[in-house]
């Protein structure tokens, strides 16, 4: 996940136009998850769930680049590779690519070792000035639209299963005030 956020990096100026269309969708995101666990003990504050939130859009951001970039890296490979072996690699990293989400036991990953194997025939195959570019400015499109609500609704989500699973463990607990109250030193 580093990795990504490394080589498909969110710009300063991409993250203002996610905070612009996407920001008020984390406060209310944010709003419903303390408004859901308002008797839970819950400690985080709305603001620090918002940056998770945040957070979450970013990670969204960098790995829509990548999609991008390896979509256009298969477009490129199509046209320019003329090796019917190196034509039948292509095909075989694309069905990977595309069979990413499928669940099952024979499930085969699309990983960084098929994506090493694109990056070496996209260099030795198309040429410089073809080549797709990993620093390509973010495409805030319906499909990213999409694509960003889920990572913030899914992150939401992870955050909500964390405070149930440690509602038991702060349904223990006394703050300083209470144990004042209750006779301690």
């Amino acid at each position: 996940m580093l990795q990504i956020a490394q080589e498909f990096p969110v710009t300063e100026d991409e993250y203002a136009e996610l905070d612009k269309k996407f920001g008020k969708l984390a406060h209310k995101a944010a709003w419903q998850l303390i408004k859901k666990n308002n008797r839970t003990n819950h400690t985080d504050e709305q603001q620090d769930v918002v940056q998770n939130l945040r957070i979450a859009m970013l990670r969204a951001g960098s790995y829509y680049k990548r999609q991008v970039y390896i979509e256009d890296c298969f477009d490129k490979c199509e046209e320019h590779v003329e090796d019917e072996f190196i034509g039948e690699i292509v095909k075989e990293l694309k069905n990977l690519w595309k069979n990413k989400t499928r669940h099952g036991a024979n499930r085969q990953k699309y990983g960084p070792h098929q994506e090493e194997i694109l990056e070496k025939i996209i260099k030795k195959h198309v040429p410089v000035t073809n080549r797709p570019r990993k620093d390509r400015p973010l495409r805030i499109d319906s499909k990213f639209g999409v694509y960003c609500k889920a990572i913030t609704w899914n992150a939401q989500k992870s955050m909500g299963k964390k405070i149930t699973r440690e509602k038991s463990i702060r349904a223990g607990q006394v703050s300083l005030s209470e144990f004042d109250y209750l006779g301690g030193e």
